[in-house]
């Protein structure tokens, strides 16, 4: 990732000033090209990037996006995925900036949303600052929805 902007991403709600809209969707397509590099795959973005910065110390964005078409097989999957990122505590009661991508898989063929035999139905995926003062990508492989607000996605 860019050094600039994963410290503007650190950095997000520290300053006096917000970041302009220029700048967001700059870190958000510089997060999604790291998470391609992850998975080795391309995927479409969604053109609609939901960016919230009325209150200068709480920015928050949220980006949709999908698997590209592939050719159908009967062991085919495809996904998609939501990517928010926000201010949260830290286990030391710092405000950090905390980026995840929550991905959901689906049978390519009748698009019945894949889950396991025990109920987790979300791979889930974070931005993490590491020791070294970089961010990479860690999967926390099949989880729980939780709160069950994942339920009701489909692929379309």
């Amino acid at each position: 990732m860019n050094s600039d902007l994963e410290q503007k991403l650190w950095n997000a709600g520290l300053g006096d000033e917000p970041y302009t809209q220029q700048i967001w969707y700059e870190i958000i397509d510089v997060l999604l090209d790291d998470f391609q590099k992850l998975i080795g795959q391309d995927f479409e973005r969604d053109s609609t990037i939901y960016l919230d910065t009325t209150m200068i110390n709480l920015p928050s964005f949220v980006r949709w996006i999908w698997s590209s078409e592939t050719k159908k097989s009967p062991l085919s999957t495809v996904w998609s995925a939501v990517m928010g990122g926000d201010i949260m505590s830290n286990e030391d009661g710092e405000d950090v900036f905390h980026v995840s991508l929550t991905l959901f898989m689906f049978d390519a063929n009748s698009k019945k949303r894949l889950h396991l035999k025990t109920g987790e139905s979300v791979l889930n995926f974070f931005f993490e600052k590491q020791s070294d003062g970089h961010g990479y990508w860690r999967s926390f492989g099949w989880c729980d929805d939780e709160w069950g607000e994942w339920e009701s996605v489909k692929y379309e």
